[in-house]
């Protein structure tokens, strides 16, 4: 694979690094790893994988509602908000197995966010990342902002999201056997109702908790139910 020696004489460098200021001693076959992995997200960000990460775009027009996941598979919605007073981005993830039961999510703000899509890149990559760190797999992300599929598609259009579609592409490709859709607004409802806890009703504390939030019961009731 092309870049994959650069890749890989960068992470040797880490791991002498680590090795040296933090004695951690080396592990061959994770070296290789990350030299791949690293290879793999630069090659997807310039458009050398012919497979997209990023479905097709739903049809205009078309209303649709959150379906449940295929059974083995787990389901989670991404929504952002974005406050241009104040500069804040809202993010909010929810995941959902098979049986559309409410399995564990999240929220959080961040701060000096400058456009809605940045608060919708950095809402993706930190959902993404935190499906990691719960070593979770067969992962079906979703989220709803066109302009994230535009950009993911072709991150080198807009150099100031570059940064930010790697980090997105990284943290994704980190999950064994995962998707990343774009859906409608109305498929991704709950999630973006989390989000918007943080612009609007100034709800700016993180978490992470089971279940989904006491106050969407009724509307993540109403989805467990549908098809």
């Amino acid at each position: 694979m092309a870049l994959t020696d650069e890749n890989l004489l960068w992470q040797i460098w880490k791991a002498r690094n680590r090795f040296c200021f933090e004695h951690v001693n080396p592990v061959a076959s994770v070296i290789v790893s990350c030299a791949m992995d690293q290879a793999v997200v630069w090659l997807n960000l310039h458009g050398h994988i012919t497979e997209s990460l990023v479905v097709t775009q739903p049809e205009p027009g078309v209303v649709s509602e959150w379906t449940k996941p295929p059974t083995s598979f787990l389901k989670c919605n991404v929504g952002s908000s974005w406050s241009q007073a104040s500069s804040v981005g809202g993010a909010g993830w929810i995941i959902r197995d098979s049986s559309g039961k409410a399995l564990v999510h999240s929220r959080r703000s961040f701060s000096g966010i400058s456009s809605s899509t940045q608060a919708d890149l950095m809402a993706l990559s930190w959902a993404a990342a935190a499906v990691v760190d719960l070593r979770l797999k067969n992962v079906m992300f979703e989220f709803s902002s066109p302009s994230v599929a535009e950009v993911l598609n072709n991150p080198l259009i807009n150099p100031f999201s570059y940064h930010n579609c790697y980090e997105v592409f990284r943290n994704v490709h980190a999950v064994a056997r995962c998707s990343l859709q774009l859906v409608s607004t109305s498929s991704n409802t709950a999630a973006y109702a989390i989000a918007l806890s943080v612009t609007r009703d100034n709800r700016h504390h993180s978490y992470v908790a089971s279940n989904g939030p006491s106050w969407l019961a009724s509307l993540l009731s109403q989805e467990a139910t549908s098809r």
